[in-house]
């Protein structure tokens, strides 16, 4: 895969190896958040017992429990065709550190790829998670999941918006132009706040995986059998997060970024159109206006993070946060 660059999980790796006899193999996956250079996880094939697994060592900015989840997970988990890796030996060294070795994926399967083409097949899935996934969390909760759901999307925006400010003020520093315009953002800002407030104040928080998006979800070859990975971000969010975060992950920030306004829009109104039933089966209640609220705080958080903050092009920046713009104004005329 290309990847060069050594860092302490890898001092680590080697010691956990010594210390497990887990015969190391090379490096198949690195996690990183905002930048290459912020890395939160670190994946190795190898053998454990003589049987192949992989090794994934964690150094993530927030508290994680990752290995517990994953083993609350499968050891309440009634599907037949959804499961997740087993975990042969794990170690959590602090709130925010750990390690786990944990059973290699079938050889013969892959993970989805982004654009999902078949929607039905992966919002099926969701439900199937959502019917097997724990209703209570595997720790205790930090003072953040103890919010009401309005308040904690704003304690989260709040986090964003200190992210891009930093490097709008960077920018501003060193004589160059700022990419977010106050008199075009900052309106929109406000709305999506309000907006955000209304609906989430009559919704609850629930324990979910967090992370349910197609990179985390791994297929066989006959489809028989599916294995959600990535326990990093089980934790509690407001009700209706996930189906944003499911077009968030899926769409709005990998679908390609050269399209045109309203061929853009057509992939989140179809998502949408998968995603309602499913909601209706789990007991959504007004899906409309949730899935308003929830795409705004997603929109939001893609301006002000995953554009504003990180480091791609100045040129795709522009263009995503023109689409961004546009899909919030449609949001707020109730054009979608």
């Amino acid at each position: 895969m290309g990847f060069e660059t050594k860092t302490q999980l890898h001092i680590l790796a080697k010691e956990i190896a010594k210390e497990t006899n887990f015969i190391l193999g090379k490096e198949i996956y690195r996690g990183t958040y905002y930048s290459a250079n912020n890395i939160r996880n670190l994946i190795f094939t190898g053998k454990y017992k003589n049987k192949p697994a992989v090794l994934k060592i964690y150094d993530d900015p927030r508290l994680t429990d990752e290995p517990v989840s994953q083993i609350t997970f499968n050891r309440l988990n009634k599907s037949r065709i959804l499961t997740a890796p087993k975990v042969y030996a794990h170690k959590i060294i602090s709130p925010k550190e750990g390690w786990l070795i944990m059973e290699k994926l079938p050889e013969d399967g892959a993970f989805f790829t982004q654009p999902v083409k078949d929607k039905k097949e992966f919002a099926d899935l969701y439900l199937e998670y959502r019917m097997s996934f724990p209703l209570k969390s595997t720790r205790p909760l930090v003072l953040a999941e103890n919010l009401p759901a309005d308040e904690f999307h704003i304690f989260r925006i709040s986090r964003w918006l200190e992210l891009a400010n930093a490097k709008e003020s960077s920018a501003i520093l060193i004589g160059e132009k700022p990419l977010l315009d106050p008199n075009k953002f900052i309106p929109r800002f406000k709305t999506a706040l309000s907006v955000i407030r209304k609906e989430f104040k009559k919704r609850k928080m629930i324990w979910c995986h967090g992370h349910f998006k197609p990179h985390e979800l791994f297929k066989t070859a006959d489809r028989k059998m599916y294995y959600l990975t990535d326990f990093a971000h089980s934790k509690m969010y407001p009700e209706g997060y996930e189906f944003g975060f499911i077009i968030w992950a899926d769409w709005l920030m990998y679908a390609d970024w050269k399209l045109s306004y309203s061929e853009w829009k057509r992939g989140v109104k179809d998502w949408l159109g998968v995603l309602r039933p499913i909601a209706r089966k789990i007991g959504i209640k007004d899906f409309n206006n949730l899935m308003k609220a929830s795409l705004v705080e997603r929109i939001i958080g893609m301006i002000l993070a995953d554009i504003c903050a990180s480091e791609r092009p100045v040129g795709e920046k522009r263009k995503r946060i023109d689409l961004a713009y546009h899909l919030l104004d449609d949001i707020f005329k109730k054009k979608i």
